[in-house]
C-alpha cells in the first residue's frame, strides 16, 4: 500500500472521504433513508389503525366498566396485553413476539411524535453511516435488549410496556459515541442549548439513571437505559456486538476511547501519545522513498487509520520512533 491508497490522501480530491454523515453536506434530493422511512410509516400506521379501532372493537378498548355498563376507569386493552411487553403474558404464556411488537405501539400522540421525531432527526445520519441492514438490526436488537432489561427490573409490573424509546435510545447513543464532536441542539425551558453529541449521551444517561432510581410515573426508564447501554456496546464493539450488527467484512469504524479515557491518560495510565516534530506544511506532498521502507510501518499506519492513534502498543510506538530517527 502506498500513500496514495490512504484515507488522508484521498481526502484531497474528495472532501467527504472518511467523514461522519453529520459532517457531510446532504442534498435535499437524497430524501429519507429506506429503513428510517419504513419505520416511520409502520409506527404511524399502527397508531392510526389502533386509534380507529379504539371505539369500535372491544379488543382495542381502554375503558373499564362495571356490571351496569358505567365507565369506572381505564385499563390496558387486550391488544396492548398481547402485543405490548406485558410480563404475565411474556413470561407466563411465552409471548416472546412481544419483544418486537412492543416497539411499534405507542401510548398516545405525543409519545409517538417525540419518538418518531428523534428517529427522523438522528436515525437518518446513523443509517447513512453504518448502512441500512446494520441500522435495522441495531434498531430492532437494541429494542429487544431494552425490553429484556425492563422485564428483568420490573418483573412484577402489572402494566404493559409500549413504545420505540428503547430502540431510539440505542440509535442516539450509537450516534453520539461514534460522532462525539457533532453538535446536538435541545430545548430546555424553551431555550436552545447546544452541546457535543457525546456529552449529550452521557448527560442523558445520568438523568435516566437518576429517574430510574427515583421511580414514579408511567415512563419505562429502565428500557431507556437498556437502549443507551446497547448503543454503547455497539459503538465500542463490546462483547462483539458491533461485529454482530455490522457483519463480517464491514468497514465501519468503531468509537475509540471511553468515558474515563481522558482521565486515565492524565493520570498516566492510558496509552502513550506520540509527540513528533511539527511539519512546516501539512499540504499533500509526493513521497520519495529511500528504498529502505519497513513493511511494519505500513501495518502500524493501517492500524492507526482503522482504530485510532490510541490503539498502538508500546512496541509499535517504539518502532515509529526509531523510524522517525532513521534507525530502522
Amino acid at each position: 500500500m502506498s500513500i496514495y491508497d490512504r484515507d488522508y490522501y484521498k481526502q484531497e480530491t474528495n472532501p467527504n472521504w472518511g467523514q461522519s454523515p453529520h459532517e457531510q453536506t446532504f442534498q435535499p434530493g437524497q430524501g429519507i433513508p429506506p429503513v428510517v422511512k419504513w419505520l416511520l410509516i409502520i409506527n404511524i400506521a399502527v397508531y392510526v389503525i389502533t386509534t380507529l379501532f379504539l371505539g369500535n372493537v372491544p379488543f382495542f378498548s381502554h375503558v373499564a366498566r362495571n356490571s351496569m355498563g358505567y365507565m369506572i376507569g381505564h385499563k390496558p386493552s387486550g391488544f396492548d396485553l398481547w402485543f405490548g411487553l406485558y410480563n404475565p403474558n411474556f413470561i407466563g404464556r411465552f409471548a416472546f413476539w412481544q419483544l418486537i411488537t412492543y416497539q411499534f405501539l405507542h401510548g398516545g400522540f405525543w409519545h409517538l411524535f417525540f419518538n418518531m421525531f428523534s428517529l427522523y432527526m438522528i436515525g437518518k445520519f446513523v443509517e447513512r453511516q453504518i448502512g441500512s441492514n446494520a441500522f435495522l438490526k441495531l434498531y430492532l436488537i437494541g429494542g429487544v435488549f431494552a425490553g429484556m432489561i425492563n422485564v428483568l427490573t420490573n418483573m412484577y409490573s402489572g402494566l404493559p410496556t409500549v413504545g420505540a424509546s428503547g430502540s431510539i435510545c440505542a440509535i442516539v447513543a450509537a450516534f453520539g459515541l461514534m460522532n462525539p464532536n457533532a453538535r446536538i441542539g435541545i430545548l430546555i425551558l424553551f431555550i436552545p442549548v447546544f452541546m457535543k453529541a457525546k456529552t449529550f449521551v452521557y448527560v442523558f444517561a445520568i438523568i435516566t439513571i437518576l429517574m430510574a432510581v427515583g421511580g414514579g410515573g408511567n415512563v419505562a426508564h429502565m428500557a431507556h437505559l437498556g437502549g443507551l447501554v446497547f448503543g454503547w456496546l455497539y459503538a465500542y464493539n463490546k462483547w462483539g456486538i458491533g461485529s454482530l450488527i455490522n457483519g463480517s467484512g464491514s468497514t465501519v469504524s468503531y468509537a475509540s476511547g471511553g468515558l474515563f479515557s481522558g482521565m486515565k491518560r492524565k493520570m498516566g495510565f492510558g496509552p502513550r501519545v506520540y509527540k513528533g516534530e511539527e511539519f512546516e506544511d501539512a499540504n499533500f506532498k509526493d513521497v520519495h522513498s529511500s528504498g529502505n521502507w519497513d513493511s511494519r510501518i505500513d501495518n502500524i499506519l493501517d492500524k492507526m487509520s482503522q482504530h485510532g492513534i490510541h490503539s498502538l502498543t508500546d512496541e509499535e510506538w517504539e518502532l515509529l520512533d526509531k523510524h522517525k530517527r532513521g534507525k530502522l
